[in-house]
């Protein structure tokens, strides 16, 4: 599946009254992102190696057009969740030790 822009599992928000100056900003924002995490890579989060998720795409909440990852389970039901892309990038405390939240493979 392709979106508008003919990258995978791209998420705009264009029918929820954006001008095409607004789309652009989103676009741009999208296209930033992408430095920091790759659609289709798999990443594994700190807790646990065995953890390991993909990235099927990059999105806006509606809400408030916070950007988002979009990303699938590699375990289990393969369970499809939605994270600030903020909160990704974040730095935690595990164990004593400061980590990347996740880590790409």
């Amino acid at each position: 599946m392709k979106d508008f822009f003919g990258s995978p599992f791209i998420c705009y928000s264009f029918v929820m009254g954006r001008t095409d100056k607004e789309q652009l900003e989103l676009k741009k924002e999208i296209d930033g992102a992408k430095s920091k995490v790759t659609v289709g890579a798999q990443y594994w989060h700190y807790k646990g190696k065995d953890k390991v998720y993909e990235i099927i795409g990059l999105g806006f909440l509606e809400a408030n057009d916070e950007l988002c990852v979009i990303y699938v389970a590699q375990y289990g039901e393969r369970l499809t969740f939605l994270r600030p892309l903020t909160v990704w990038l974040e730095q935690v405390k595990w164990e004593g030790k400061t980590v990347p939240r996740f880590t790409k493979l």
